[in-house]
C-alpha cells in the first residue's frame, strides 16, 4: 500500500502565510512532483508529511493513517546525500531498516547495490564515491526503507546537467523495478515531465494547488523524449503556470 493524501492543508509560521487549502493525492506506485516557485513552500509540505510540524488545519493520510503530527510513516531523501562518513555503503543502505527497528536483510542490501551500478563498492566509504554515487547510494537507502511512500526534495539540484540526466533515467529504472510511491519536489520542469505520472503546480506563497497536469508519455522513457514536440509544448504550459 502507499496510497499518500493531503486534503485542504493549511500552515503559516507566526505572520508568514506559508500554503493554503493544499489538496493533493499521490496513489499507489504512482509519481507526483511539485514544481512551484522558490519560497512556494514545496519543503513545508514534506516537513509536514514527516510530521516535523503539524498543519494548522487540514488532514495528511496515508492508506487511511492520519499522520498529522506523526513521525516515521514516510522515506525522505535531501537535497544532499547525508551519508554517514564513518559507514560504507552496505551500512549506509542499511540504515534505513535500523532505524525503524528492522533487522537488516543483507542479500536485499546487495541486490539494491548491484541495481545501483555500485557493485564492488559495497565496503567503500562515502569519501571514495563521485557525487552522483552518492545520490544513488541515498536512493536506494530510502528504497531499502519499510516505508511505502518516498518523498524526494530536489535530490539532483547539485549535479551537473550530464549526470543529473543520467541520474534521472537511472532513478526511473529502479522506481519502474519496485514502484513504491513517490512524491518528488523540483525547480526543472524538465525533470518533473521526464520523471512524472502527474505534476502540481503551486503558486507563490501563500500556496495553493493553481494547476494538476496529468503527463501523457508512455514508460519506459527515453532521452530522446526531451527534444521531442509535445514534451516541449507541455514544458510551455507548465513554464506559463508558473510564471502568471
Amino acid at each position: 500500500m502507499g496510497q499518500l493524501t493531503l486534503e485542504h492543508v493549511s500552515k503559516s509560521y507566526g505572520q508568514n502565510h506559508v500554503l493554503e487549502d493544499i489538496t493533493l493525492t499521490v496513489d499507489e506506485g504512482e509519481f507526483v512532483s511539485i514544481v512551484g516557485p522558490s519560497g512556494s513552500g514545496k519543503s513545508t509540505i514534506f516537513q509536514l508529511i514527516g510530521g516535523l510540524f503539524p498543519p494548522d488545519s487540514g488532514t495528511i493520510s496515508l492508506d487511511g493513517t492520519v499522520l498529522n503530527n506523526r513521525r516515521g510513516h514516510i522515506s525522505y531523501m535531501p537535497q544532499s546525500p547525508a551519508l554517514f562518513p564513518w559507514r560504507t555503503v552496505v551500512q549506509n543502505v542499511e540504515l534505513s531498516a535500523e532505524i525503524s527497528g528492522l533487522k537488516p536483510d543483507t542479500q536485499k542490501t546487495l541486490e539494491l547495490i548491484r541495481s545501483a551500478g555500485l557493485a564492488g563498492y559495497e565496503d567503500a566509504y562515502p569519501s571514495e564515491l563521485s557525487g552522483g554515487m552518492k545520490q544513488r547510494v541515498s536512493f536506494i537507502r530510502s528504497l531499502n526503507a519499510p516505508q511505502s511512500i518516498i518523498c524526494l526534495d530536489e535530490p539532483f539540484s547539485a549535479l551537473d546537467e550530464f549526470t543529473r540526466l543520467e541520474m534521472q533515467t537511472w532513478l526511473l529504472s529502479i522506481w519502474e523495478t519496485y514502484r513504491k510511491s513517490i512524491l518528488f519536489i523540483t525547480h526543472n520542469i524538465d525533470e518533473a515531465l521526464f520523471l512524472s505520472d502527474r505534476i502540481v503546480i503551486l503558486s507563490d506563497k501563500p500556496a495553493i494547488v493553481k494547476k494538476e497536469i496529468t503527463v501523457p508519455f508512455e514508460r519506459p522513457r527515453s532521452e530522446e523524449l526531451l527534444l521531442s514536440e509535445p514534451f516541449l509544448t507541455l514544458k510551455k504550459e507548465i513554464y506559463t503556470n508558473l510564471r502568471s
